[in-house]
């Protein structure tokens, strides 16, 4: 995913912002690319905000642990991403983007650049495509001001065909397993 995340390397240097909506087919592709995306942050001096869930944030971590120093380690700030997103038992978009800006405002007030990755889940038997449309297009009303790159992923089996287009309509750009583009409006 090298080339992938080059090109969001580019983005970021030109547009300072971008909101991505990665909609994920394979689990083992997404560890390699949440493994890029945090070490090309790393790289670029950025604090790395990972949302991800207990299953998957162990298998991240170590392969990045084995790649980076125990110093370079310190710019990931790891929030189990149920703890996020469902902090008060529920799906409540107000609530979760103050959280998320509770979390990135030591980097916004600290002039620190930084990027986020969020894995966004919910239970089977939700219907929150309204919710999550609110939240998203919150994050993406916020995204310009904080100058940073943030990726939304979901997990393409979970994403109806409305969910979609809406998570389309709240983003700039598409990321798959295999490519990123711009999303044209």
């Amino acid at each position: 995913m090298e080339k992938e995340i080059t090109d969001i390397q580019n983005i970021f240097k030109t547009a300072e912002a971008a909101h991505v909506f990665y909609y994920v087919d394979n689990a083992e592709r997404y560890i390699d690319n949440a493994v890029s995306y945090i070490l090309a942050g790393i790289e670029q001096g950025d604090q790395v905000l990972l949302v991800e869930n207990e299953r998957l944030y162990p298998k991240i971590l170590k392969r990045v642990e084995e790649l980076v120093s125990k110093e370079q380690l310190q710019n990931i700030h790891y929030v189990n991403n149920f703890t996020f997103y469902w902090r008060n038992g529920n799906f409540h978009p107000p609530t979760i983007i103050a959280y998320f800006f509770d979390a990135i405002s030591p980097f916004v007030k600290g002039e620190q650049s930084f990027r986020t990755w969020g894995h966004i889940e919910w239970r089977d038997e939700m219907e929150i495509t309204k919710d999550i449309q609110e939240y998203e297009c919150g994050i993406d009303q916020l995204i310009p001001g904080i100058k940073a790159i943030s990726v939304c992923a979901y997990d393409a089996a979970r994403v109806s065909d409305s969910l979609k287009r809406v998570l389309l309509n709240c983003h700039g750009f598409l990321m798959t397993d295999d490519s990123l583009s711009p999303i044209s409006g």
